[in-house]
């Protein structure tokens, strides 16, 4: 990087920039760092975001590049286009790339492949679980049956026009935990084998819901995240606990558990939490998780708006019902993906 660039982008001030995924839409920059909130083509002095959530780090979006003078740029659409396959192609390259590498790795001759590692394998927040045998690149996906994630997350046709569904940056593979409720530690991320996760963003840019779909080693590992789920949640401290490394301690709050009175899907296991958290750096945040198992597969949806009726998924507006259109979606699988 020259540079100019890098002087550029330090001097880089709070506003709408081009989005480094989808350069189209112009993504919010506080002055440091990005967040979730994307519009189509509007001027960068265009009024900020009422409700600021930062990317997490490690997203490796580049910083905006300041303009000499502040132009607007094209006239907005008097439309959001819905960039269906746009997402589908960034989710079949994403899942592709672990699939070739399972397949090359497995053409290797076993003469030529190093021994698995023997060291530790506990997943927490903020690191990056010991990828197994077969990865080829850090936190890449390693499951032959990686593709059927996708027909588990949301996609753009089941949201409105009006809503954009993009993969999180660092979406496809196994780099970013899944389980971090009250900071705890899961030594059942190591099981994993393959990731998924994309996000709905609403017509104001606000990050309002996310879906991860995972596959474990086996149906032990995620039976292991679902008891490693209820121990963390039941021993959570009522203080502030640590995150990752240099990260912030945050307080996290459980009220009663919101699915007592939701029908349950046949084959289809489930836990559900209603948490806020608060890590001082802004308003506490309250978020529904909801999490979803059957065999070896997982399906962790996330609603981040959860007062009030909810962005349509399938034309499903309630958090009861749009839960529902998931646990569905996962009974739907073959045996012979989650191994049940």
């Amino acid at each position: 990087m020259s540079d100019v660039g890098e002087s550029s982008r330090a001097k880089a001030v709070a506003g709408w920039y081009p989005d480094p995924m989808t350069p189209a839409r112009r993504r919010y920059w506080t002055g440091s760092s990005w967040t979730y909130a994307t519009l189509d083509a509007v001027p960068v002095d265009h009024p900020s975001p009422l409700d600021v959530l930062l990317l997490p780090e490690g997203h490796r979006l580049p910083d905006p590049v300041a303009p000499r003078a502040a132009t607007a740029p094209d006239a907005v659409p008097a439309k959001r286009p819905q960039k269906v396959w746009k997402w589908a192609l960034a989710v079949v390259v994403g899942l592709l790339v672990g699939v070739v590498g399972v397949v090359l790795s497995n053409r290797t001759s076993s003469d030529d492949t190093p021994p698995p590692s023997e060291s530790a394998t506990r997943g927490t927040q903020g690191t990056t679980p010991t990828p197994g045998p077969t990865t080829t690149q850090p936190g890449g996906n390693t499951d032959p049956s990686t593709a059927a994630l996708a027909s588990l997350v949301v996609t753009p046709d089941d949201v409105p026009a009006t809503a954009d569904v993009v993969l999180l940056p660092g979406g496809v593979g196994l780099g970013q935990p899944t389980l971090d409720l009250c900071n705890g530690t899961y030594p059942s991320e190591s099981r994993r084998s393959a990731r998924l996760q994309d996000t709905v963003l609403g017509a104001d840019g606000r990050l309002v819901l996310s879906t991860e779909a995972v596959l474990y080693g086996d149906s032990g590992g995620t039976t292991q995240a679902f008891s490693e789920l209820r121990s963390v949640v039941g021993a959570c401290l009522s203080t502030p606990v640590q995150g990752s490394p240099g990260g912030p301690a945050t307080r996290t709050t459980f009220r009663a558990a919101p699915d007592s009175a939701w029908p349950q899907t046949p084959t289809v296991n489930r836990q559900a939490y209603d948490l806020t958290t608060d890590d001082g750096s802004s308003p506490p945040r309250r978020t529904i998780a909801v999490y979803l198992q059957r065999g070896r597969a997982l399906l962790g949806i996330y609603f981040y708006q959860p007062d009030g009726p909810q962005i349509a998924v399938d034309g499903q507006t309630t958090i009861e019902a749009i839960v529902g259109v998931f646990a569905r979606r996962l009974a739907a699988l073959p045996p012979s993906v989650v191994g049940a």
